[in-house]
This record gives C-alpha cells, structure tokens and sequence, in this order.
C-alpha cells in the first residue's frame, strides 16, 4: 500500500456554531480562517492554497487572501475528508505550502442584503432538497434515503427503533456535557426518542440532525513545515475513497454506506487495523449511519452494532468512543467538519469534555456526494495521528 504524504493538520478553526446567528455565511468562514491562523501561527499571505467546500466560489477578497489557487470542491458530507486529500496532494507536487480547507454556511439565518451572490442560481422549490432520479419517484431529501437503508438494516439483522434510539442517546449524554453543543445540558431517555414523532419511516425526529449555521477551517501543511510552527500539529496517516454506484447493478444500494472499501486504503496507508483506532468520528446525520459504518469499519460483526451500542462500546471506556463531541444529532451540524474537528480535537488532547485518553490514532469519514443517485455514497476516511 502506498504510504501517506508527509502532511499535518496543523490549524483548526470554528466559529460559534447554532441555530439563528443572525450571521452571514461569509463572515462566519472569516472567522473560521482567523481562527484557524490563530491556532497556526501563520500570518494571512503564507496561504497559498484555498480548497471550499460547497458549490459556490469562495470571497477571497473578504477573506483577505491572496492565494496561488482557490476552488470549490462538492461531494457532500464526503467534501471536507476531500479536500484535506486534496490539500495533501498539492503541498505533495509542490503546488502550496500551507492550504486552507474552508466551510461556512448560515442555513438559518437570512443572508445579509448586501451579500453579493456568489453561487448558481437555486431552485427554491421542493427540488432544492432532492438527489438524482428518483426524485421521479417521490424521493426528497435525505431522510428518505437514511430510511430505506434503516428499513433495509431492521430486515436484514432485526435491528430495532430500540437500536437507533440508543445512538442518539450517547450522542446527546456527550454534547450533554459539552459547551456550544446545541444539546448542551439537555439530556434525553431511549423513552424520549421513542416518544419523539416520526419524520420518515423508520426515523424519529431524534434520530435526525438539524441544520446549524457556523464556519470552520483546517490548515494543511507539510510535516517539516509544521514542525517550525507554534500550533499543534495532527499527522495525516492515511486516506481512502469509495463509491457505491455499482449497488444500483446487484441491488445493495442501501446495505452499506461504502466504508469498508475506503477503510482498507486509508488504514493500509497508515499501517493500522480498526483495532489500532482510539477514537471514531463519523459523518452521520441520522442514527443509522452509525450503526452502519461501526460495522463496514470493522469495530463490530453485520448485524451486531445495536447490541455493540447498547454494551456501551461507543461511550468513553468502550472499544471505540464514537462522536465524543455530540456528533451531529446533538453536537452541530457543519457538515464533514462536524467529525473532523472533533478528530482534531481529540488527538491533540484538547477536546473541551469527553477526551478519550492517550487518544494517538482517530479515524474520521465523510459521506455524500450520492453520484446524482440517492443511496449511492461517496465515502471518504481519514486516519489521524498524534505528533505530540
């Protein structure tokens, strides 16, 4: 297996994350990116890459940067893995030296007048909220594909409503505790989310994210740069891809999200097995996609990651402390940075509650991108590693 460039994540960068900031998209990634230096060292003009997440051109000019290059890069929850590989294979043909990987969006929060439009005209109709084809079909929005592939979970293992409601009960006792998480001192029961109404069957309203407004921004660089810098640097150990479009050929679009696939290069790179992880942070917008990629990765047997939650494995003292910072469901909601950061966070040793100790290894994935098809995931891993 090819090993892995010699890159470190060496700034990481949030804004306040939640919902109604009365705060425009733009500014919030402005202040993701000064954040980002911050914790770096780095003054503005050693930026010499800009890799987007989203469809639309990132503002360089309220930004303040004055890059060798900047582009936007789309593959949904996927993106942000991406764009750190991306990073990664700039600073590797000599391309940059220090790129920042950018997000920021105010989905709550009505844009300022003055905003310039900087993206491709939307539909702002039901079409909005819609991926491919099946759109024909009465297929809208995420919570429908997340729903076929729990259904199709419950009929090929037994999984419950039970099991579900079990993640989103450890995701919220993490963000319980953790400041800024939207489910901060709000503790909920598996009665809670049993009582909670249906959204899409089989999903309950706890077993969904919610939009959040926020920005957040990584800073990519070689292993020899990082070293001369103050901030504290993460080692990118390895990274792996795949795509699930050949599911739509023998009809297991909704049995795995792809994971398993990408887990073998991203961990063949980093030399490690997914005994070796300390810690997972999954992209994860609805309870299933937990239990689903605890089992493509490798932490459970198929079928057996609902007892596997309810034994307590994902909790702190578990095989595998998964979204120690509330995850999505209860943490916030700034797409593949959501798990990302939290990654960062953990492997320096500084996340603001739940720290898995001596955590020195984190895997961290990203889905989406869905290939204009619903189910069809792009996955995306990452294995971080301790420098300290």
């Amino acid at each position: 297996m090819t090993p892995s460039p010699d890159v470190a994540i060496v700034g990481l960068g949030l804004s306040e994350q939640g919902r109604h900031l009365g705060v425009s998209r733009r500014e919030l990634r402005r202040r993701a990116v000064d954040a980002a230096l911050a914790d770096a060292g780095l003054e503005r003009a050693a930026v010499d890459g800009v890799v987007m997440v989203g469809s639309e051109a990132v503002d360089l000019r309220y930004l303040g940067l004055a890059p060798g290059f900047a582009y936007s890069l789309q593959a949904g929850g996927a993106s942000p893995v991406l764009a750190v590989m991306a990073a990664a294979g700039a600073i590797a043909t000599g391309q940059a030296e220090a790129v920042v990987c950018l997000y920021g969006e105010a989905w709550t929060s009505a844009p300022r007048q003055l905003e310039p439009n900087s993206g491709p005209p939307v539909e702002m109709d039901i079409k909005s909220v819609s991926y491919g084809y099946p759109f024909l079909f009465g297929m809208v929005g995420p919570g429908s594909v997340y729903a076929l592939a729990a259904r199709r979970h419950m009929e090929l293992y037994g999984t419950t409503s039970q099991d579900l409601g079990r993640v989103a009960v450890v995701e919220r006792d993490y963000a319980v505790v953790r400041p800024g998480a939207q489910g901060y001192k709000q503790p909920i029961t598996l009665d809670d989310h049993q009582n909670s109404r249906m959204i899409v069957d089989p999903l309950r309203l706890l077993d969904c994210s919610r939009p959040t407004d926020g920005g957040a921004a990584v800073i990519v660089t070689s292993l020899a740069r990082a070293a001369d810098l103050s901030g504290s640097a993460v080692r990118v150990l390895g990274a792996g891809t795949a795509h699930g479009i050949e599911g739509w050929w023998d009809g297991s679009m909704f049995e795995s999200m792809n994971a398993a696939r990408s887990a073998r290069r991203a961990f063949g790179q980093a030399g490690v097995s997914a005994s070796d992880i300390d810690v997972a942070q999954l992209y994860a917008p609805f309870t299933i996609a937990v239990l689903m990629q605890l089992e493509d990765y490798g932490f459970c047997g198929r079928g057996e990651s609902g007892a596997f939650v309810a034994d307590g494995q994902t909790r702190l003292g578990g095989t595998i402390p998964t979204n120690t910072g509330g995850g999505q469901l209860s943490g916030f909601y700034a797409t593949g940075f959501t798990p990302l950061s939290e990654g960062i966070l953990q492997v320096r040793g500084q996340a603001p509650s739940s720290q898995v100790p001596g955590a020195g290894t984190c895997l961290v994935s990203g889905s989406g991108g869905n290939g204009g098809v619903q189910g069809s995931w792009a996955h995306a891993s990452l294995v971080l590693g301790a420098t300290r």
